[in-house]
């Protein structure tokens, strides 16, 4: 992988945006492939758009998140991300330039994450002989009430953060305590939230799994 082409495709944010681009366009050639075989009986165009709307809504949420994250540790993403390398030397940064780094850490962390919930949903929903399908509009519901576990998370990790549990997680975060750095309660609270987001997306993503097969249970036996 020492080619240029590779990696500026795989570790820049152009190369970012055309891998996101040619997955939309893989899409939505897909989706015109089967109703043009389907006609109006086509049923993959609806998933294919559920996997762009989930990633679209994780995308949000991420920004939305590490604006937050950034105005109350700003040390956590110029120091932790290592977007001191792209700011420079000045400290504080212009607030500014580090929330728009902070925007595309954002988006670079949750646009997959939203296609894995995307795709465990549309999985637990597959079609089966046993079970009836729930209806789409269901499943886009359930992507709006997904987002009460990160944000249930993402509380909890920043009472723990600031409380400090989180510096048992890594010799890394004990030192930032130890040796008081980068305000260290605001950088262990923002770790926190961050940490309580995923792992609240993932327990509302296996939450939301379960419901469906049931839901789909219930359906069958009526």
């Amino acid at each position: 992988m020492d080619n240029p082409f590779w990696q500026w495709l795989l570790h820049t944010d152009g190369g970012l945006m055309v891998r996101v681009g040619a997955g939309a366009a893989i899409f939505a050639v897909l989706a015109v492939v089967d109703y043009r075989r389907n006609g109006p009986a086509a049923t993959r165009w609806r998933e294919y758009l559920f996997l762009l709307a989930a990633a679209g809504i994780a995308m949000v949420y991420g920004v939305v998140n590490d604006q937050i994250t950034a105005a109350i540790s700003w040390e956590y993403f110029y120091y932790g991300k290592g977007i001191d390398s792209v700011l420079g030397s000045a400290v504080p940064p212009p607030m500014a330039s580090l929330r728009w780094e902070a925007a595309k850490i954002g988006l670079k962390a949750t646009w997959s994450a939203g296609l894995i919930v995307a795709v465990v949903l549309l999985f637990a929903n597959n079609p089966s002989r046993r079970w009836p399908q729930l209806p789409m509009k269901m499943l886009y519901r359930l992507l709006a009430i997904l987002l009460v576990g990160p944000v249930l998370g993402a509380m909890a990790g920043a009472v723990l953060g600031w409380m400090g549990v989180v510096a048992h997680f890594s010799p890394d975060l004990t030192d930032v305590i130890r040796l008081d750095l980068w305000r260290p309660r605001r950088f262990l609270c923002v770790y926190g939230i961050h940490l309580g987001g995923y792992i609240g997306g993932l327990a509302g993503m296996l939450t939301a799994a379960i419901w469906i097969r049931r839901q789909r249970k219930q359906r069958a036996r009526a």
